[in-house]
């Protein structure tokens, strides 16, 4: 039985890639000193990471893998991560994805491809390199940074290097295949619902979900679990409380009016569903965000006064147990940022 992997995300450093169907994936390469501690991270956008150089250990909730050069991960929207580097210097390149821009992605000579799949299907399920394909990776990943350098890279280019490292990681994996034509149309009712879920800004109950699909309530819960690994309740749940904690940090409004503006008229019941997902108060995020920002003024300072730089933001991972959800960095146009 998987062993539970405990996550404290409020100490990590935001990411806002800024992703729209304008702009709909970007790269980034990486590079981290030998030892570094865990890092945690959690973002709407999906996430492909190829190994480069190194080994990392790569976190789930409930699972746990040891990454070498030429392996690669996905992670699903909203999804609880972490990874920590081994005794030798460690190289990434990421390639980060606007999710409408998978779900939409069809071809009439391939329609029962499920580009979604590998980011949904369970951690322990999700297609993994060996052998070939992993020496195929890594030459990928390399041919990737080399552009992110070169500054080559367009979101066009981008988009077929996402494309070739899903289909070079599903090579044989039967749970990228869609199983029915009902199952095609689903993905294209999905992409229209989070098209008009955002533009609402978050504002639309499961009924209003199910409706905008054509779907009872009880058949639309199916399709979204199905889908995106995760039910429609939990995915608004978690919309609403990032945008909330990027309040939290941005500006110096109340808890109490943080809260009622993201729809939680009760905030006690906005304290337990935080200290669910972040593992401390509202009151407490701001405060150790408010310390982080001292701490990174600070790393400025010193850089400018010649000091050693510092690549990686070290963040301990707890002692004490904590309920696997925190904090993430989404950034939606029209919307307060929320990473």
């Amino acid at each position: 039985m998987p062993k539970q992997v405990d996550f404290d995300f409020s100490m990590a450093k935001p990411y806002s890639p800024d992703l729209s169907g304008k702009k709909p994936f970007v790269g980034i390469s990486k590079t981290h000193p030998p030892q570094t501690a865990y890092f945690y991270d959690m973002h709407y956008e999906l996430e492909i990471g190829i190994v480069l150089k190194g080994e990392t250990n790569f976190l789930f909730h409930g699972f746990e893998s040891k990454l070498y050069a030429g392996n690669l991960w996905f992670c699903g929207m909203w999804e609880p991560h972490g990874y920590a580097v081994g005794n030798s210097p460690y190289e990434e390149v990421n390639l980060v994805i606007w999710p409408p821009a998978l779900a939409d992605l069809r071809f009439d000579e391939s329609a029962r491809f499920d580009w979604l799949a590998p980011f949904t299907a369970p951690p322990n399920r999700r297609p993994q390199t060996t052998g070939k394909s992993q020496r195929a990776m890594q030459e990928l990943g390399l041919k990737i940074k080399e552009r992110l350098q070169k500054k080559e890279t367009t979101w066009e280019w981008l988009r077929l290097h996402v494309m070739e490292a899903i289909l070079l990681a599903t090579e044989g994996w039967a749970g990228a295949k869609l199983s029915n034509p009902a199952q095609i149309e689903s993905v294209g009712r999905l992409n229209q619902l989070l098209q008009q879920f955002f533009d609402k800004h978050g504002r639309m109950t499961t009924l209003e979900a199910s409706q905008t699909c054509g779907l009872s309530r009880n058949a639309f819960g199916k399709m979204f679990h199905g889908l995106m690994g995760l039910a429609f309740a939990d995915f608004v749940m978690r919309y609403r409380l990032d945008a909330a904690a990027s309040c939290l940090r941005q500006t110096g409004e109340s808890v109490k009016n943080i809260a009622l503006e993201w729809g939680f008229t009760d905030t006690s019941h906005f304290d337990r569903l935080f200290v669910k997902y972040y593992a401390c108060t509202p009151r407490e995020y701001r405060q150790k965000r408010s310390a982080f920002a001292c701490d990174l003024s600070a790393h400025g300072e010193s850089m400018r006064k010649g000091a050693k730089k510092k690549r990686f933001f070290r963040v301990r991972r707890p002692k004490a147990a904590t309920l696997p959800f925190s904090r993430t960095a989404l950034q939606r146009a029209g919307v307060v940022a929320v990473r």
